[in-house]
Parts: structure tokens; C-alpha cells; sequence
């Protein structure tokens, strides 16, 4: 889902010179997708909060900085390496799992 507040994680960000920059391309739109699934929930979850009646200003906060968080893994992921890669995956892919049983 697209969210216009997340920087674009489409336009490469792999590492020109490198003979993995082809496959950290492929690995960071994966990853930069998964990462902008669970932010796009984020801002779902933040609107429908406020649109409450009575919205629960803590649980705005905590999305919030989840979001924020997410956005900020977004923006780091091109100078994060192999293993940190990896454990960003790990861990946006067990967000989505959890979204999912949400």
C-alpha cells in the first residue's frame, strides 16, 4: 500500500561496484516492501484511532513512534549490511505475520 509520509525505498539504493549489488537491490525492495506494508498499517491503524470518538491518546503515540520507526528503518536500509538485513527481515516479517492475526 502506498503511504505518501514514507520515503521512496523503490528508486535502488544498491551498492554501484559491489558483485552483490544485484541481489542487495533485489533484497533491499523486498525488504523496503515489507517494511512500507507494516508502516502503511501503521497509518491505518493511526486513522481509524483518531476517527473514534473518543481516541486513546497513548495508543496514537505508540503508532506513531512505531511508524516512525518503521519510516527510519526504510531510510537506513541501503547502508545496512548482510546480517542487519537480515535481522530487519526477521523482524518486518513477524510484524506482518502478527498484522496478519490482528
Amino acid at each position: 500500500m502506498y503511504d505518501p509520509e514514507l520515503p521512496d525505498h523503490t528508486s535502488g539504493g544498491a551498492r554501484p561496484g559491489t558483485p552483490d549489488s544485484t541481489r542487495d537491490a533485489g533484497a533491499l525492495h523486498r525488504i523496503g516492501e515489507k517494511i512500507g506494508q507494516v508502516a502503511a498499517w501503521y497509518t491505518e491503524q493511526i486513522h481509524a484511532e483518531r476517527r473514534r470518538p473518543v481516541a486513546d491518546p497513548e495508543r496514537v503515540e505508540q503508532l506513531l513512534a512505531e511508524r516512525a520507526a518503521s519510516t527510519k528503518a526504510l531510510r537506513d536500509l541501503p547502508e545496512m549490511t548482510g546480517m542487519e538485513l537480515e535481522r530487519i527481515e526477521a523482524d518486518y516479517d513477524a510484524r506482518l505475520s502478527e498484522i496478519a492475526g490482528a
